[in-house]
């Protein structure tokens, strides 16, 4: 019988990595950034290592703090124990390789917090830019460093990846690879350096936020979700922080039979059309006619405010055609 477990955040997360086989001793120690990250260039572990019967190769990436518990979002300048898993669908590959980079989120800026490197994992800077990377063909797949969350007030980071399973043929043919990413937010402030104001943390739930119920707790199909407004946008989340689905609540009920076993987090924007979800409908539209593309933005606003509320600020969307 499956359960999952559901956790209410204010909050997304991000990360991602890179690759191997005629980079065998790391792709950065050699001057190559496969990562695609932004600042990377072109080249990319994905558009080498090709022709492979491995299947889909996956990167399972968890990041861990001090006492064992995986996070979902960082404290400033704590060490976190980071675990790259390897793996493909198919066959047997002689070898498993990544490369990875964190950057903040404002300016795409490079943290190089990397240390304490594991067992076939090395460091390499290139263009003033830390990977971590593998240090040679890996069977196992199975990667761990350290890192170092940055300064408070950084913000958001995401974790750029890439990985490949490989024949160790001496070239990049008959490969597979991936990429990957996975963004944390900083955690909310919950010390008191206010002069005994309530922590930043605290003082940004508002009253309907409190209210909020979900359960039952652990829920095996229709979860109950008290205190939102009506038409609400609620959106699921991996513990990962990977956007599984988002849904308008009607009559304070979400269905998420379709989820396998797990801990999600539910997210509500409530009456704020934030960055992600105006992104996501760009994404879905960006191929329509310009004049479709105008009236779903429109019909997109309307739906958001319903009818409770009347618009307090000015919107204004240009669309240049290139």
């Amino acid at each position: 019988m499956k359960h999952n477990y559901l956790l209410l955040s204010s909050f997304i997360l991000v990360i991602g990595g890179i690759i191997l086989t005629s980079n065998a001793n790391g792709p950065a120690s050699n001057g190559n950034r496969a990562t695609n990250a932004p600042g990377d260039g072109a080249t990319k572990c994905t558009s080498c290592h090709t022709g492979g019967s491995f299947g889909d190769v996956s990167i399972d990436l968890t990041v861990n703090d001090g006492n064992g518990a995986e996070v979902s979002e960082y404290a400033p300048d704590e060490v976190y124990s980071v675990s790259v898993n390897v793996s493909s669908s198919m066959g047997t590959p002689s070898g498993h390789g990544f490369q990875a980079i964190a950057l903040e989120d404002a300016g795409d800026t490079p943290l190089n917090g990397f240390s304490n490197a594991g067992s076939g994992v090395q460091f390499s800077v290139s263009s003033s830019r830390q990977y971590a990377e593998h240090s040679g063909p890996s069977a196992s797949g199975a990667f761990a460093f350290d890192w170092t969350a940055p300064s408070a007030g950084t913000g958001s980071v995401t974790f750029y990846m890439g990985a490949n399973a490989v024949n160790v043929n001496g070239s990049n043919g008959g490969d597979n690879a991936v990429l990957f990413e996975v963004s944390f937010a900083e955690m909310a402030d919950t010390n008191d350096t206010n002069s005994n104001q309530p922590p930043a943390g605290i003082f940004a739930i508002s009253a309907q936020e409190a209210a909020i119920q979900v359960f039952p707790n652990p829920v095996q199909g229709i979860v109950q979700l008290k205190g939102l407004a009506s038409n609400q946008i609620v959106e699921v989340y991996s513990i990962k922080g990977e956007w599984i689905l988002s849904e308008k609540v009607m009559a304070n009920t979400m269905d998420l039979s379709s989820l396998q076993s797990g801990v999600y987090i539910l997210r509500s924007e409530g009456k704020k059309y934030k960055y992600a979800a105006f992104k996501r409908k760009l994404l879905e539209i960006y191929e329509h006619p310009m004049d479709q593309q105008k009236e779903a933005l429109y019909n997109t606003i309307l739906d958001w405010m319903g009818t409770d509320h009347e618009q307090i600020d000015d919107i204004c969307i240009v669309a240049v055609r290139i």
